[in-house]
């Protein structure tokens, strides 16, 4: 990592590989004069990966769409960067126990995933609590901020883009064993594996040789079958101990819809998209 994302990543409140992923997401999005000028990355290489990353169009669950037309704004303005540390305080007073915006979509999640509000609030304010440990710390690597409709400051816009930068991580990453070292892991978001449907039976994984990661057959695949990658295996945010991997965290997290959840406890596969 550069300077200047070491320099980001530990200032940070609380240091986690979501951290270390989104900082370093920002600054391939936002090189400096100086380091374009001084070639420290071939050029034709930062491009391609620039392009990768403008493709990552959304994260996990909760677009504007997800909430409804009377949330207004872009979703990192609602389910991120509202509902403060002390918002419980705030909102009791209207006999509310967070953030409005928080929850209607809690309320949202326990419909959809049949969890309880309470458990979809808390996974909520945990991604929420994620995003505000690395706000001020990373603001200062998004150089130029995202055009957007919704109005603030300069600060706040920089702001928004770290939090859709974490958003589009969240969904993305997994964790890679580096050159067959055991004790060796490290989080990555690879190309091709980033879309892959979700399935217990997964057909494929990720193996690191050398300088190169390869996306691998785990078991002879059918003619039409999907490839598909276990996301029970991708990492968790701090807080998220949760021994199963449930439909409110496939749904949240990953953006990943009723049709990829296990059918049941205990089933070994999951249906694909």
């Amino acid at each position: 990592m550069s300077p200047r994302i070491i320099d980001a990543v530990a200032s940070a409140r609380n240091i986690t590989w979501a951290t270390e992923l989104t900082a370093v997401t920002l600054a391939a999005l936002h090189p400096t004069e100086e380091e374009v000028a001084s070639g420290s990355t071939d050029s034709d290489s930062m491009k391609i990966k620039q392009d990768w990353i403008q493709s990552w169009k959304s994260g996990g669950w909760g677009s504007v769409d997800d909430l409804g037309p009377d949330i207004a704004g872009d979703v990192v303005g609602t389910l991120l960067t509202t509902g403060s540390d002390n918002d419980h305080n705030i909102y009791a007073k209207f006999r509310m126990p967070c953030h409005p915006a928080l929850m209607k979509a809690s309320f949202g999640l326990e419909f959809l995933t049949k969890c309880t509000e309470k458990e979809a609030r808390a996974a909520l304010t945990q991604r929420g609590f994620t995003y505000r440990s690395m706000r001020d710390a990373l603001e200062g690597l998004v150089l130029e901020s995202t055009e957007r409709t919704k109005k603030g400051t300069k600060r706040d816009k920089r702001c928004w883009d770290v939090g859709d930068s974490l958003d589009r991580v969240l969904a993305r990453a997994t964790t890679i064993q580096l050159d067959g070292d055991e004790t060796t892991m490290s989080h990555v978001i690879v190309p091709i594996h980033e879309h892959l449907a979700h399935s217990l039976n997964a057909n494929s994984k990720l193996v690191s040789i050398d300088n190169e990661v390869l996306l691998v057959a785990t078991r002879d695949i059918e003619a039409g079958e999907s490839i598909t990658r276990d996301y029970t295996l991708a990492p968790r945010i701090d807080g998220d101990d949760d021994d199963e991997l449930t439909p409110l965290q496939l749904l949240l997290h990953f953006g990943l819809p009723p049709s990829a959840w296990p059918k049941a406890k205990g089933d070994e596969s999951a249906a694909s998209d």
